[in-house]
């Protein structure tokens, strides 16, 4: 007696039977569903942190928005002479317009830049005193108090002169300035509190009392980077001339006339807007930096001339900032353009795994789907049944997919997936749906003999052709127009259809040499080698889906490796041409003896000077271009920065001859001088002996030269003093503790930097940090698709293969034949794909060179050079292979346990 099955009953068999397929699938999508859903996130916040980063780098000077004028605001006469004591009434006008230019500036500037800082300050005078040795200045800031917090004394008291016109009597004063002064500047004065020191001018004696000593209430904040003089003073000290100490104090902030006490002083009132690059993101840094440039494009009017005294009428603002933004926008579409190049391998093969999974469920469920078209079942009945399957393994794993990638994204990154990103991984989740659905009408069709066809020649010639038209036209777009921000599909793809051109040749040249095996082993003893061949050209078990993902996967894996070697040398190269050595000591002068001692040094080999940039007309063929000149000594530049990056390019020598003066120059002045002859450094004839492409020691410059210090007399009219200086560490020398010693000999506000210190800031960048974690990610998603297209393409032949083996058992044939008929399965394509995606995987990152501009991922201003290091190559393609490996191990495994009896009983082709 049996009861009745009901249709409930019947649905859960049917989606319980052979799940392992739709398994596989369900698993797949859910991981495509997840990077789907987040990928687009990480890159924008990528895009973020990269503008955010670049930004953040640069001083407060960089940063901000700037005007710099001579003079003072505009004041009423009967206000600025008549001793003010109300802050406002001084700066309340200006203050008022500086603050209507900030809310009239395009949107979304006034968001971005803060309310202005203003500071006046005037020329120094000297230190009746100390004459020739010491100087003071006057500054006058609004908002001063702000910044500083008082440590001895008190505040200034407003400052006072005699009225205009008055008599002074002779040894007076005819004003008196209250002061404050940092402690450092104080110290280098020998100014004690409360003490009068006096300056001298064309108006007399004014008296100058220092009332208090003052401490920053943040050193390293961004104010005294703009009035930097204020805090530490200024010391000039070239071992030639006396040694000058130049201090700047705080007056009150109403006495703007005490910046200009004596006859003739010059007073320069700085202005600026804090930049805020918090607030700056990758969407919007475009509208920024098009804003900056109409705020800086035109003077702004803050002062009417018959309102005031003369002073200040109209600001023009300067905004180094947009460089910094276009920088960090071309490095954030590079970093698009290179992961759009990447991801388009694995996408492709994503999608046809993809498919090749739903022909695996659909293998699956064909003896069923059969059964039930027999007695009646019509396509659409079938088409319904297999929707089950699509929903199963396709639309609620892509649900449980988006939300988490939802989740993700909101937790890791604080904020939600956007429609497109949602859309596109729905649509990815309903992928298998549509293919069951597709292939639902030919369930009932029976199988064809794979090595009997030959209808689908023409059509698979013209799908060839396309494929190679469409390569063609990708990579020529490529080479004239670049990979721009990655937003051109056709160019993106150019890896991905390179990638199908060498499935088309590997496809068409591996069966020639399996011919030839296979006439080689009719003869031999070895059975299991000629079925092998025999199957591998009759019956291919691996076709263009799993060829595609192992030439792509490959490929990947082996352009990962050498992208990331090729950026990795490119920034080890530029932290190296900047240093021009291994430690380069920059940003004041050095003097004779300073470099004497640091050549001296315990672990230094070498050290040598490099001067500052010298103002020289360079005569081209009677045309006169203004450059800068450096001046080396170039035996001892030769000997401390030796063949590696640096001043000079290799094999160069700038050492004196007996004909032309020799000089190198760099790419941007030896493309103005193109070739032509008959050059002059001045009077000197010259001849270029050598061009550098890329950084040098003396900081960011685009034309210059440099010569030897024998001809600087003759050429420049004078030997310039060392402004950097170069060294070499000793062979087993301590770098922590040269760097100590090199800061001992040289001034504390010099900069001292090291190749490796620029390295790892450079490495330190989202950009690139980003770059490397794609190439991984790309790389790792590659090997497990290539491993899935192949487990999923000997499941589909396990069935043949079983029952081939159960013949052959049934014959006498040893099991282990059938390890090396699943391997011959595998093999011969495999070993295929392996060479072709090598060799295609070399040349993708020359077309990614030659498509996307790697410089700012390098810190350098030339391209860097194709590069392999074996090292990070055999990481990444060996992980790959290690995993395919693996993977096809264990499907060979599983595969193999199968029982005889059954599968000679059931043959469902032929």
């Amino acid at each position: 007696m049996s009861g009745r099955v009901t249709r409930a009953a019947l649905l859960r068999h049917h989606l319980g039977f052979a799940s392992g397929g739709g398994f596989v699938v369900a698993l797949l999508v859910l991981v495509l569903t997840v990077l789907t859903t987040t990928a687009p996130v990480a890159l924008g916040r990528l895009g973020d942190a990269t503008v955010q980063y670049r930004l953040a780098g640069l001083s407060a000077v960089e940063r901000d928005v700037v005007a710099d004028e001579n003079g003072i605001p505009q004041v009423a006469p009967e206000v600025l002479f008549s001793n003010p004591t109300v802050v406002d009434d001084v700066w309340g006008g200006f203050t008022a317009e500086v603050e209507r230019i900030r809310g009239e500036a395009a949107a979304p500037l006034p968001d971005i830049l803060q309310p202005a800082r203003t500071v006046a300050v005037g020329s120094p005078a000297v230190l009746a005193d100390e004459p020739g040795t010491a100087e003071i200045a006057v500054a006058v800031d609004p908002r001063y108090e702000d910044e500083i917090e008082i440590v001895d004394g008190r505040l200034p008291e407003p400052a006072v002169f005699v009225e205009p016109g008055a008599e002074v009597a002779d040894g007076q004063a005819f004003g008196r300035i209250e002061i404050i002064l940092s402690a450092d500047t104080a110290d280098e004065l020998e100014w004690e509190r409360d003490t009068t020191r006096q300056i001298t001018g064309f108006d007399g004696i004014v008296d100058v009392v220092l009332v208090g000593v003052f401490a920053p209430v943040d050193p390293a904040g961004a104010y005294w980077q703009h009035v930097a003089s204020v805090l530490e003073p200024n010391i000039f000290d070239d071992g030639n001339m006396p040694r000058v100490v130049t201090g700047t104090g705080f007056a009150h902030p109403a006495s703007l006339r005490a910046t200009f006490p004596t006859q003739g002083a010059s007073v320069t009132t700085i202005v600026w807007y804090p930049f805020d690059e918090t607030a700056v993101d990758a969407r919007d840094a475009e509208a920024v930096a098009a804003g900056l440039r109409l705020l800086t494009a035109v003077g702004h009017t803050v002062a009417e001339t018959s309102a005031g005294s003369g002073g200040i009428l109209s600001l023009r603002f300067t905004a180094d900032v947009i460089g910094a933004i276009d920088a960090a926008l071309a490095q954030e579409r590079a970093t698009a353009g290179v992961v759009a190049m990447i991801a388009s391998g694995p996408i492709g093969v994503a999608a046809a795994v993809l498919i090749l999974g739903c022909r695996l469920v659909f293998d699956r469920r064909r003896p069923a789907l059969r059964l039930l078209a027999a007695r009646g079942a019509d396509t659409a009945q079938l088409r319904a049944l297999l929707a089950l399957d699509g929903v199963a393994c396709g639309i609620l794993p892509a649900l449980f997919g988006v939300g988490i990638g939802m989740a993700l994204t909101q937790v890791v990154l604080g904020t939600v997936p956007d429609v497109a990103g949602v859309g596109l991984a729905v649509a990815v989740g309903l992928l298998p749906a549509v293919m069951l659905a597709v292939l639902a009408p030919s369930a009932a069709d029976r199988r064809p003999r794979a090595d009997l066809g030959g209808r689908g020649s023409r059509l698979r010639v013209i799908g060839e052709g396309a494929v190679l038209v469409l390569a063609a036209l990708a990579l020529t777009l490529l080479l004239i127009r670049g990979a721009g921000d990655g937003a051109d599909l056709l160019t993106a793809a150019t890896p991905l259809l390179l990638a199908l051109v060498a499935c088309v040749v590997t496809l068409r040249l591996y069966p020639l040499p399996l011919a030839a095996i296979l006439r080689r082993s009719r003869g031999a003893r070895d059975l299991a080698g000629y079925l092998g061949a025999v199957r591998a050209l009759r019956e291919p078990a691996i076709g263009l889906t799993p060829v595609l993902a192992l030439v792509v996967g490959v490929s990947v894996a082996v352009s990962s490796g050498i992208l990331l070697s090729t950026v990795q040398a490119g920034i080890d190269r530029s932290a190296g041409a900047q240093i021009g050595a291994d430690i380069r000591v920059a940003g004041g002068i050095i003097t004779r003896d300073q470099l004497a001692q640091l050549g001296a040094l315990d672990g230094v080999a070498g050290a040598t000077g490099i001067s500052g940039a010298e103002p020289v007309t360079l005569d081209i063929d009677g045309e006169r271009v203004g450059t800068s000149a450096f001046v080396v000594d170039a035996d001892d530049l030769r000997a401390v920065q030796g063949e590696g990056p640096g001043m000079l390019p290799p094999g160069v020598s700038l050492a004196p001859t007996s004909g032309s003066l020799p000089i190198v120059v760099s790419t941007a002045l030896a493309d103005e001088i193109d070739g032509r002859d008959g050059l002059r450094v001045g009077s000197v004839p010259a001849e270029v002996v050598g061009v550098l492409d890329g950084p040098a020691p003396i900081g960011a410059r685009a034309a210059w030269l440099a010569l030897d210090a024998s001809a600087a007399e003759e050429a420049l009219g004078r030997d310039p003093s060392d402004r950097t200086a170069v060294l070499r560490l000793a062979p087993g020398g301590d770098p922590g503790a040269v760097l100590d010693a090199v800061r001992q000999v040289v001034s504390p506000t010099l900069r001292i930097d090291t190749a490796r210190e620029i390295t790892d800031g450079i490495e330190a960048s989202p950009a690139v940090a980003g770059l490397r974690a794609a190439l991984l990610t790309a790389t790792a998603l590659a090997a497990l698709l290539g491993a899935l297209a192949v487990v999923m393409t000997l499941t589909l032949a396990a069935a043949p293969r079983a029952r081939l083996l159960a013949l052959l058992r049934t014959l006498g044939a040893p099991a282990r034949i059938g390890r090396a008929l699943a391997a011959w399965e595998v093999a011969p394509a495999g070993l295929a794909a392996l060479i072709a995606g090598t060799l295609f995987g070399a040349l993708v990152p020359l077309v990614v060179l030659a498509g996307v501009d790697l410089r700012s991922f390098t810190g350098s201003t030339a391209q860097p050079a194709y590069a392999v290091d074996p090292v990070i190559l055999g990481v990444t393609l060996g992980a790959f292979v290690a995993l395919v490996a693996l993977a096809t191990l264990i499907a060979l495994a599983v595969s193999r346990r199968a029982r005889t009896s059954r599968l000679l009983r059931t043959v469902e082709e032929g």
